[in-house]
């Protein structure tokens, strides 16, 4: 059987967007250090841009005990590590149970840190920036809300809205006769991400290698049948919508954006589940010609 083309990644990549100006000013009021498997790096509640670089990536989590570590999200390479609290500590937070915030790095690499005193130069002579960071908050408040919503239901269809989530976010990349998750996540990061104990995702996990959706490695997944995990993924009472991934998707699921100072839920979250704090103007995509005519533009 032909192996399809991978998956591309549909999140916003921060660096990814940046001009070659913006990429050389972070690089020159940054700080560069390189990073090890399992480092513990703090997250700031204050103001500060620390950016991933060079193939590393980091997971997001509450709380550092293994058993009592809650998966938030993931920062691959040119993500931020958190978008919520780089350049005002009075921006979104997570869901309410997620203090004490960790990034633990789960593949070597550099890490760009932008001090807090750095962070009004910044806002001043680069001002797509915060604009970006805020389309980027949209897309991780989004995802992370979403899994909250679904915290009560079965464990195969919280995995799999988790498994399809991250297809569509970070997308695949081809190892050996099969397209693999591009996030290199443990078993125990599955479950600590969906509030499920690692033996009952694991016995998941297992029915699904039997019944031919799914391929697992070491820190490793992919996806064999999308159709199936897609049918699982959905619920009666909290039909499955997928992530927006696209300006034009973001568009249709955030009606009346305009410049206000919060971001509209979007259809697929139950009522009473609110996003908090972040502008929800969209940015009409990546960085094009110069600063100038970027403003004519906005």
């Amino acid at each position: 059987m032909r192996r399809l083309p991978p998956r591309r990644p549909g999140r916003t990549n921060f660096w990814d967007h940046l001009s070659e100006l913006e990429r050389r000013t972070l690089v020159q009021v940054g700080v560069a250090r390189r990073v090890h498997v399992n480092e513990t790096l703090p997250v700031r509640d204050g103001p500060g841009i620390a950016i991933v670089t060079e193939g590393a990536w980091v997971r997001l989590q509450a709380g550092n005990a293994r058993t009592s570590r809650s998966v938030i999200d993931l920062a691959a390479p040119g993500d931020l590590i958190s978008a919520l609290h780089p350049t005002d500590p009075a921006n979104p937070q997570w869901p309410e149970e997620a203090t004490d915030i960790y990034g633990v790095v789960l593949a070597r690499g550099v890490i760009l840190d932008v001090a807090q005193e750095m962070i009004p130069i910044i806002l001043g002579d680069l001002p797509y920036i915060p604009t970006l960071i805020r389309r980027i908050q949209n897309d991780q408040l989004h995802f992370a809300w979403q899994l909250q919503a679904g915290r009560r239901l079965k464990i195969d269809i919280r995995l799999a809205r988790l498994l399809l989530g991250l297809l569509h976010r970070f997308g695949e990349k081809p190892v050996g006769q099969h397209n693999v998750l591009m996030p290199p996540l443990s078993q125990g990061d599955l479950a600590a991400w969906i509030g499920a104990s690692e033996t009952s995702v694991g016995r998941v996990l297992k029915r699904w290698r039997c019944e031919g959706l799914v391929r697992t490695g070491y820190s490793t997944v992919a996806i064999t049948d999308h159709k199936v995990l897609r049918a699982i993924a959905d619920s009666p009472t909290m039909p499955y919508a997928k992530l927006p991934t696209t300006v034009g998707e973001m568009a249709a699921g955030y009606l009346n954006l305009g410049r206000t100072r919060s971001v509209p839920v979007p259809a697929d979250l139950p009522p009473g589940l609110h996003v908090r704090g972040a502008d929800g103007h969209l940015p009409q995509g990546p960085y094009r010609g110069t600063r100038a005519q970027r403003r004519g533009d906005r």
